[in-house]
């Protein structure tokens, strides 16, 4: 039985599913908008009062305002826009006839028509990133093979071929190609013994580099400048400037061609133009061509000095040129180049011939009279520089020559006489044709020169000029030391000479000339300025001591013995002048001479030091006694003299325990009679202290106290104390005692320098920093850093720092004891022989040092107390 199937009308009030429980829903698509529409119904629902029909005529009237405010503007404008319009007619009427004619294109013009290209930043930026790399042959020979199958057979037949094998026979054939030209390359650069290469690989580099490619911009660049000269030329012909320029830029663009056609249209154009002919020989590029236009120039300037020494150096052999160039004087006798050309390539004989002509054709040459004056005789040189000077009286030059030949003949009077002849004539008056600088330099050039007498003469006649007597001694002290920095040495001897003319009796104008003397001069003219400096000063105590020392250390002891009897007698009362007699004998090993001398001194002159010396003589002889006499005896006539107490009281010290005590006693009066301000007799007393055992490095710390209180801010004190804490073991208070004395003494070298010594290593480098900020020319501290250098393997560092504490402080013995000793020791310098051992031996014996720690302790020994300074020096490197 079939199922009964529903295909009618479902019966009224159907709901579909609502047995199953469904229930019906209502979308907005089956009651449709909620917006009425509907407007026109509002019409007439409210009627409009008095007031809405007011409002509206004034909306209305506002409107119509609005609308006429820019009418007549408006209309204006509409008409230009209309009559334009009108005159151009719409952009679709504008094209209409070419629209006409595209009617007429076949498809394939269409086809033809290329694709309109993408301009747009965004694309230009992503082609700019694009890189196309040529592949290798081989990979496209690879590729055919893969593509056709492996077939490489071809059939060319005109401009046909076989599909299959075109691609690989056209690569290989490339390819083969290429290899046929480098072998062939290869075997024109090689020669026929075993194939060694023949090609410079440094001419073949320089050749590449020589190779200039141009970029875009300089071609670019060419252009612009070949447009901007072409319309110069244009502008004005005349111009040969702009020929040249025109040229030079063909030139630099690599077409000589053009260039040389541009030039000669140069020289068609100016043919007065003496740089547009010389540009045209130079862009020649043969001489036989240079010659001809060289040629052709001088016969259109025949005046042109420039082209006819261009035509002599075209030519090339010597007799070529001399016709040139005598073809030129012929034609140019006035031109000082074209003799000197001509006259350089003559031998001697006929150059002093063409010299005789040549004065009378340029007679205001001055290298012409004085190279004819070289050439001639003595007797000749004279009448050329005469008739020179009559052709040119104001020229200082020909005066100088003259007095020059003069001295080669050793005429020194005929000498002075043409310098003071020639500074009247040109260097006196207000309208004075040579200044007194001018002469001065004159002088010096002399002296360079070998002409000692003329420059001494110069500087005797022409120091004064201009100079008022109330500057003479300012000015020419100047004027001696500006000739000492330029080395002219017999200018700045003359210049003091003069000087000491005119001022005899100034002391310290001889001490100069004296060490001008010690500094560049010799044994005997140094002796000659001393005994002008004694004789002329002759109560100048240091000229007189000088003078005997230079004999005594020239061996000439008898002579210092004259020195000094002379210097007794104008000087009875000088103290130096007996002590250096004393000393004198002493040095000599005449301890009985020296005695008595120093009797007679202590008589005489009765002052602290002879008494002093007096003591140092008799406990330097084993005589302690004696010397405690003596200075009980100048200690009661000198009772503020100090070193009387430290020397009683070192003597004193040696004697025992009584001695000890006595020196206590000796150290104390000095301390009272010095009002405790005696440094040295306070660090004299600690050490006697700390040095008798017991209780004594209590009573020397007491002692080294009292003196800091007694002598404020002292870093000789201070040092001591802390060395004192240190000797003791007591690391502690020696560190909060350095703490103390730096903030008191904040610029202490000394102090500064005990830091850098004491410190850890890897403080060391620090604390030198400290050091050099606070007391950075310090010699202390600066031979604590080069120590510091030294142990760093830094020699060369090392090195400077010495010399630098040497030139700081010449006096000051421990920084050449320090740079002796690291010479000495350092590995292949040679020791004590080595070279920089020798200077420094004989720069410290120059300088005499007279204190320093390491120093004072050696140099005062008794037992070094006559040995010479480089003794004392290799002594206190041992011992340092």
């Amino acid at each position: 039985m079939n199922a009964p199937t529903y295909d009618g009308e479902p019966p009224p009030g159907y709901i579909p599913g609502r047995g199953r429980g469904a229930t019906g829903f209502t979308t907005r698509s089956d009651v449709g908008s909620a917006v009425d529409t509907n407007k026109d119904g509002e019409e007439g629902q409210f009627k409009d009062d008095r007031e809405d029909d007011e409002a509206d005529k004034i909306y209305a009237a506002i409107d119509e305002r609005l609308a006429g405010r820019h009418k007549k503007r408006r209309i204006e404008r509409e008409e230009k826009e209309g009559a334009q319009a009108g005159a151009e007619g719409k952009i679709s009427d504008q094209f209409k006839d070419l629209k006409q004619k595209l009617s007429a294109v076949s498809e394939a013009e269409w086809a033809a028509l290329p694709d309109v290209g993408d301009r747009s930043l965004k694309f230009k930026q992503k082609r700019q990133q694009e890189v196309f790399t040529p592949l290798v042959d081989t990979m496209l020979a690879d590729a055919a093979k893969r593509i056709g199958g492996g077939e490489t057979t071809t059939t060319v037949a005109g401009d046909a071929s076989e599909v299959g094998g075109d691609l690989t026979s056209i690569v290989g054939g490339l390819a083969s190609a290429r290899n046929k030209v480098i072998s062939m390359t290869l075997s024109s650069i090689s020669d026929n013994v075993g194939g060694q290469t023949v090609v410079d690989p440094k001419g073949y580099v320089t050749q590449l580099n020589t190779q200039k490619i141009s970029s875009a911009a300089e071609i670019g660049d060419i252009k612009k400048a070949r447009l901007l000269l072409k319309s110069v030329r244009d502008t004005n012909p005349k111009h040969g400037p702009g020929w040249i320029a025109s040229a030079r830029v063909e030139e630099f663009a690599k077409e000589a061609v053009k260039a040389r056609a541009l030039i000669r249209q140069g020289c068609e154009a100016c043919p007065g133009s003496e740089d547009v002919w010389l540009e045209a020989v130079r862009l020649s590029g043969s001489s036989d061509l240079g010659k001809s236009i060289c040629s052709e120039g001088i016969e259109k300037i025949p005046n042109s000095v420039k082209l006819y020494l261009k035509a002599a150096d075209l030519e090339v052999g010597p007799k070529q040129k001399k016709v040139v160039l005598r073809k030129a004087i012929e034609a140019i006798p006035n031109s000082v180049k074209l003799w000197k050309s001509a006259i350089e390539l003559e031998n001697q004989e006929d150059a002093r011939v063409m010299l005789s002509r040549a004065v009378e054709c340029v007679p205001q040459s001055v290298e012409m009279w004085l190279a004819l004056a070289r050439l001639e005789t003595y007797a000749n040189a004279r009448k050329v520089l005469n008739s020179a000077r009559k052709a040119l009286p104001s020229e200082v030059l020909i005066w100088i020559t003259a007095s020059r030949l003069e001295e080669g003949q050793n005429n020194n009077d005929m000498v002075d006489k043409i310098i003071a002849k020639s500074v009247k004539a040109l260097g006196e008056g207000e309208a004075a044709i040579v200044k007194r600088e001018q002469w001065l330099k004159e002088a010096e050039a002399c002296e360079e020169g070998g002409g000692v007498v003329t420059a001494r003469a110069i500087v005797k006649y022409a120091i004064g000029l201009g100079v008022e007597d109330a500057d003479r001694l300012r000015t020419w002290g100047g004027d001696a030391d500006s000739s000492i920095a330029n080395g002219k040495v017999e200018v700045a001897r003359a210049i003091y000479l003069h000087m000491l003319e005119a001022f005899k009796t100034k002391k310290s104008l001889w001490l100069k000339a004296v060490e001008l003397e010690k500094k560049f001069g010799t044994k005997e003219t140094l002796e000659e300025r001393l005994k002008g400096g004694v004789g002329a000063c002759p109560k100048a105590e240091v000229l007189w001591l000088m003078y005997a020392k230079e004999k005594w250390v020239g061996g000439d002891v008898d002579g210092a013995r004259e020195v000094l009897t002379e210097a007794f007698e104008k000087n009875p009362n000088s103290e130096a002048v007996w002590l250096a007699g004393a000393k004198l004998e002493l040095e000599n090993g005449e301890t009985d001479r020296a005695r008595v001398l120093l009797e007679r001194a202590r008589e005489k002159v009765n002052g602290p030091k002879v008494w002093m010396k007096s003591a140092l003589l008799e406990r330097e002889c084993g005589k302690a006694d004696s010397a405690i006499k003596l200075l009980e005896e100048g200690g009661k006539r000198f009772p503020k003299f100090e070193k009387f107490y430290m020397m009683g009281g070192q003597i004193l010290a040696q004697k025992g325990v009584e001695g000890v005590s006595n020196a206590r006693k000796w150290f104390q009066k000095g301390l009272v009679a010095s009002e405790n301000k005696s440094v040295v007799l306070w660090i004299l007393a600690a050490r006697l202290e700390e040095g008798a055992g017991g209780a004594g490095s209590s009573k020397a710390r007491s002692l080294l106290e009292l003196g800091r209180l007694k002598n404020r801010a002292n870093e000789e004190l201070w040092l001591e104390s802390i060395r004192l804490e240190r000797r003791c073991d007591n690391e502690g208070a020696s560190g909060n005692l350095m703490a103390q004395g730096l903030q008191e003494c904040t610029n202490s070298g000394l102090l500064w320098a005990e830091v850098i010594y004491n410190a850890p290593r890897v403080e060391q480098k620090g604390k030198s920093m400290q050091a050099i900020k606070n007391c950075n020319d310090d010699p202390h501290v600066v031979i604590a850093v080069a120590g510091l250098f030294m142990s760093e393997r830094k020699y060369e560092k090392a090195r400077k720092w010495f010399l630098r504490a040497t030139i700081l402080k010449p006096e000051f013995g421990d920084a050449w004891v320090r740079w002796y000793k690291f010479e000495k020791e350092l590995v292949g310098g040679g020791g004590e022989d080595g070279d920089r051992c020798k200077e420094i031996l004989a720069k410290c014996a120059l300088a005499e040092p007279k204190y320093g720690e390491l120093w004072t302790a050696v140099s005062k020994d008794m037992n070094h107390f006559r040995k010479s300074v480089q003794e004392k020096l290799k002594i206190c490197a041992s011992q340092g």
